[in-house]
C-alpha cells in the first residue's frame, strides 16, 4: 500500500481504457504539505502534468498501459491550440517532428473543388500543426521526464475514486497488488470511456452516430492529382476526409460506412471504398498501412468537476473527428485547467476557480464545438454536392470574396481565458 497526497493525472485515449489523472499532493517520500501532481500518459494529461511540474508542483502520472500509447489517432491541431503547446515549451520539438496544414477544400467525388480556405498564418501568428497524437504525447512526455519531481507510474489502473474532506481517495491496481492513494485533486484525462467519470457517476449525455467510420493510413500520390493538405469529399455514398499526415507520403483517409456491419465486413469493403474514392488510373496502386473501423460520438459530461475531481479532453467531451476540434479542444482544456490549478496550488486562489473552468470549457463545447462538428459531418454526408456550395451557409461564406476569412483560420473563439476578471 502506498500513499500519495498530491495531484494525480492519468489517462490516455478512448481505445486504451486508461484510468484517469490524479493531481496535487504528497507521497510517503515527500515531507508533509509538499504538493504533488500525478498526470496521465495521453497528450491532455501529460500537458497538464508538464505545466504543473514547470510551475514547481511535483507531479505523478498514472497510466494503465506499460507504455505511452502508440496508436495513431488525431493528427491536426488548430492554431489556437498550437499556442498552448508553445506556452508549455514543447512547440519547437513538435515542429521538428510534424508539419503544417495550410489549406483545406471541399470537393465533389470527381475531384472538382466546391470551396476552399487558405490557413497559412500571417507573420506572428501560429500555424495549423499536423502531428500524430502519439508523437505529440512522446514529445510532451520527453519534456515532462526532465522536470524535477516528475514521476510516471505505468501499469497502474485506477479502479476506485472517492471524494473526501481533504481531497480524493484513489484505488489503483498494479502488478504488485492494490494500492491506495490520497490526493488533493484528481484529473481524469482517460478518454471517452473514462473510468474516472464512470466511477463518479457523472452522466455523459449525447448520442452515437448511426454510421460507422473507417480511418485508414495509406501511402498514395494524392498530390499528383491536385489534392491539398485537407480534402473533404461531399458525397452521400462515399463521403470522407483525405488529409496529409506528417510522415512523407502518408495520408489519412477516413470514410463513412453503412451501419450494422461487423468489423470484418467493414474491412472487407475497404478495397471497394478506395476504388470509389481515390483519384487516378486503374488498377489502383497504394500501400495501406492501417484500417481501423470505429463508432463516433457527440457527448458531454454534465460537469467537468465533482468535488476534488476534474475532467479534461475526451473524458469530458467527445465529438467526431471531421474538422479537427476534438484534440484541439482537449489541449485547450489542458491549458485552462493548468492555469487554474497553478493559481489554486501556488497562489492560494479559491478553488471556486475549478468551477469556473468546468463552466466555461463546457460552454465552449456545447455552444461551439458540438454544433460545428456535427455540421461538418452533415455538410459532406447529407447534402447535394452540385448545390452545397451555394446552399450551405459556411461554404457560401467561403465562396464570397467580400468576406474576410482570416478569423476562421485558427478557431480563436474556442479559447476562453478562465482567469480573466477573476480576483
Amino acid at each position: 500500500m502506498g500513499d500519495s497526497d498530491g495531484t494525480l493525472v492519468n489517462g490516455t485515449g478512448l481505445a486504451t481504457g486508461a484510468n484517469g489523472t490524479l493531481l496535487d499532493g504528497q507521497s510517503g517520500d515527500n515531507p508533509p504539505g509538499q504538493q504533488r501532481d500525478n498526470v496521465g500518459a495521453g497528450p491532455v494529461g501529460l500537458l497538464v502534468a508538464l505545466r504543473l511540474a514547470k510551475a514547481g508542483i511535483p507531479t505523478t502520472v498514472l497510466e494503465m498501459l506499460p507504455y505511452v500509447e502508440q496508436s495513431p489517432r488525431a493528427a491536426v491541431y488548430h492554431a489556437v491550440s498550437v499556442r498552448e503547446l508553445d506556452r508549455a515549451g514543447v512547440l519547437e520539438d513538435c515542429r521538428k517532428r510534424g508539419t503544417t496544414g495550410s489549406d483545406v477544400c471541399w470537393r465533389k467525388l470527381n475531384g472538382e473543388i466546391i470551396a476552399e480556405i487558405d490557413r497559412r498564418p500571417d507573420p506572428g501568428e501560429y500555424e495549423v500543426l499536423v502531428l500524430g497524437q502519439h508523437e505529440l504525447a512522446e514529445v510532451i512526455f520527453t519534456h515532462y521526464k526532465r522536470c524535477e519531481g516528475s514521476q510516471v507510474l505505468f501499469n497502474h489502473k485506477v479502479t476506485g475514486v472517492q471524494n473526501s474532506d481533504t481531497g480524493v481517495e484513489v484505488t489503483v491496481e498494479t502488478s504488485e497488488g492494490v494500492k491506495h492513494l490520497h490526493s488533493r485533486y484528481l484529473v481524469g484525462a482517460d478518454g471517452g470511456r473514462s473510468s474516472v467519470r464512470r466511477l463518479l457517476d457523472i452522466p455523459f449525455n449525447g448520442f452515437t452516430w448511426d454510421f460507422n467510420l473507417v480511418a485508414c493510413n495509406v501511402v498514395y500520390p494524392f498530390e499528383k492529382y491536385g489534392f491539398q493538405g485537407g480534402n473533404f469529399i461531399v458525397d452521400k455514398d462515399h463521403w470522407c476526409l483525405i488529409a496529409k499526415l506528417s510522415e512523407p507520403g502518408l495520408w489519412r483517409c477516413s470514410y463513412g460506412e453503412l451501419p450494422g456491419l461487423t468489423q470484418q465486413e467493414l474491412l472487407d469493403r475497404q478495397p471497394m471504398k478506395f476504388e470509389a474514392i481515390l483519384p487516378g488510373p486503374r488498377p489502383l496502386k497504394y500501400d495501406l498501412k492501417m484500417a481501423s473501423p470505429y463508432k463516433i460520438n457527440q457527448r458531454c459530461a454534465t460537469t467537468f468537476r465533482k468535488g476534488s475531481v476534474l475532467l479534461a479532453g475526451d473524458a469530458a467531451h467527445l465529438c467526431n473527428p471531421f474538422g479537427g476540434m476534438g484534440l484541439t479542444g482537449g489541449i485547450l482544456d489542458a491549458g485552462a485547467l493548468s492555469d487554474v490549478l497553478i493559481a489554486v496550488l501556488n497562489q492560494g486562489k479559491s478553488d471556486k476557480l475549478l468551477d469556473r473552468y468546468s463552466e466555461l470549457r463546457r460552454k465552449v463545447f456545447l455552444e461551439l464545438v458540438d454544433p460545428r462538428s456535427q455540421a461538418n459531418v452533415r455538410r459532406i454526408s447529407q447534402t447535394d454536392p452540385e448545390t452545397v456550395g451555394q446552399t450551405d451557409p459556411f461554404l457560401k461564406m467561403l465562396n464570397d470574396p467580400a468576406i474576410d476569412k482570416t478569423k476562421l483560420r485558427g478557431l480563436e473563439d474556442l479559447y476562453v481565458d478562465v482567469m480573466a476578471g477573476y480576483e
